[in-house]
């Protein structure tokens, strides 16, 4: 059991879910949201926007189809 203190600091809720995960300082427990904002944020590089290059791609395929 996560004692009292910790879980107000973390701002646990009962029934939340957490994924445990062992690491070279240790465990760590984590929400699933912090998991996958953690794991979104190892993929993307913080200055790379997502919806800049979507639209970029999306912009490039829209000229190959008219060129066809």
């Amino acid at each position: 059991m996560i004692p009292q203190a910790m879980r107000e600091a973390a701002d646990l809720k009962a029934g939340d879910r957490l994924i445990v995960s062992r690491g070279e300082y240790g465990i760590t427990l984590m929400t699933r949201d912090e998991a996958e904002a953690k794991m979104w944020a190892n993929l993307v590089h913080p200055e790379v926007s997502l919806v800049d290059e979507l639209i970029a791609d999306r912009r490039a395929e829209a000229l190959k189809d008219m060129e066809d």
